[in-house]
């Protein structure tokens, strides 16, 4: 096991806003990356910061007990698991398979979070192209900076980025958004 202060999965840009704004205030971080990401510049900041980097790896699960995310898993660490008393879950939406859709259903793959999105498929896009996408603005639903399973909140696991319901990357504003929810979701573990 290899324990830090903060575990951020997904190394995007909320990921990376997040781990770098945590480095910088004093918490020991890993992030867990599994692409290459058009935001390796802010990703040295992160590492010159003291962040560690765990670059083209990806979590594939986790334990959750009592509404806590205790540990995660990741492909290449095998057994050995990355613990910390909190975790920031950024990454991403369909096309990192933060959020996974099927003919039926949208769903969070790693644990499970509950997912806002529209239950009828007829209604998950516009016919016209120009048109705002609602299947853009699914994501993962949060109480008070949590994550949901079950409607319970997972005290210690905070969705940032676009993996969070109603933050669609078409918006014009998509990346003061972002960047503005991962400092939230770091801003509640700072305190």
């Amino acid at each position: 096991m290899m324990k830090f202060d903060v575990v951020i999965i997904g190394g995007g840009l909320a990921g990376v806003t997040a781990a770098t704004a945590l480095q910088e205030s004093g918490r020991r971080c890993v992030m867990v990356a599994e692409g290459l990401s058009l935001h390796d510049a802010p990703r040295n900041a992160f590492r010159a910061a003291g962040g560690t980097l765990l670059a083209g790896d990806r979590v594939c699960g986790g334990i959750i007990s009592d509404g806590k995310l205790l540990s995660v898993s990741t492909e290449k660490l095998g057994d050995v698991s990355l613990e910390a008393p909190f975790f920031i879950l950024a990454t991403g939406k369909y096309f990192s398979r933060g959020i996974v859709a099927d003919m039926d259903s949208v769903r969070e793959p790693l644990f499970g979070l509950d997912v806002d999105y529209i239950q009828d498929r007829s209604r998950w896009f516009s016919p016209s192209f120009s048109d705002p996408q609602p299947f853009m603005e699914f994501g993962v639903k949060a109480e008070d900076g949590c994550a949901l399973i079950g409607g319970r909140k997972i005290v210690n696991l905070f969705p940032a980025g676009e993996v969070l319901a109603g933050i669609s990357i078409l918006a014009p504003d998509a990346v003061d958004i972002i960047k503005r929810s991962a400092l939230d979701a770091a801003a509640l573990i700072t305190g």
